[in-house]
């Protein structure tokens, strides 16, 4: 199961991994935090994928399980604050 397909993620450029440690110290200028959240949603969460895997109920809740973050991460950026349901 870990040779599946579903676990390979390209590497991150070094723009990428610059990006990763900037936002994390939080120093990044706005094109790397926009690069950060592109690169962790589009390349590691991979929402966009096929989240099915026939006769592979593993792998299946697998890929789910990481498309759940992306999903969530572009909720909280795509609507707007009056609309999301926050804690105080």
């Amino acid at each position: 199961m870990i040779d599946h397909p579903c676990f390979k993620c390209r590497n991150p450029t070094k723009a990428e991994a610059n990006a990763f440690k900037k936002l994390y110290e939080g120093t990044a200028q706005a094109h790397q935090q926009q690069a950060a959240l592109k690169f962790l949603v589009d390349s590691l969460c991979r929402p966009h994928d096929v989240l099915y895997i026939p006769g592979d109920p593993e792998t299946t809740a697998f890929i789910n399980g990481r498309a759940w973050v992306g999903q969530k991460i572009l909720k909280y950026i795509k609507v707007p604050i009056g609309k999301l349901a926050l804690q105080e």
